[in-house]
């Protein structure tokens, strides 16, 4: 069984190269999926739900080269 790892806000919005600001508004409008609340202030999102978000707001032509 694997697990899926918990990823905080901080490190979202570091994949999606995006600031506080912008990605709050994201969640509000439902562009981003709400977190699950552990409390008040310990918000997160599992790790497979980060990949799928991040795989849509990727650019389409980028090109990775592998050494």
């Amino acid at each position: 069984m694997e697990i899926d790892r918990r990823v905080r806000a901080s490190e979202f919005m570091k994949l999606l190269s995006i600031g506080r600001t912008k990605f709050y508004n994201m969640v509000k409008q439902g562009d981003v999926p709400e977190p699950i609340k552990i409390s008040d202030k310990e918000v997160f999102w599992y790790e497979s739900t980060v990949k799928q978000e991040v795989e849509k707001y990727k650019p389409k032509n980028v090109i990775v080269a592998c050494i």
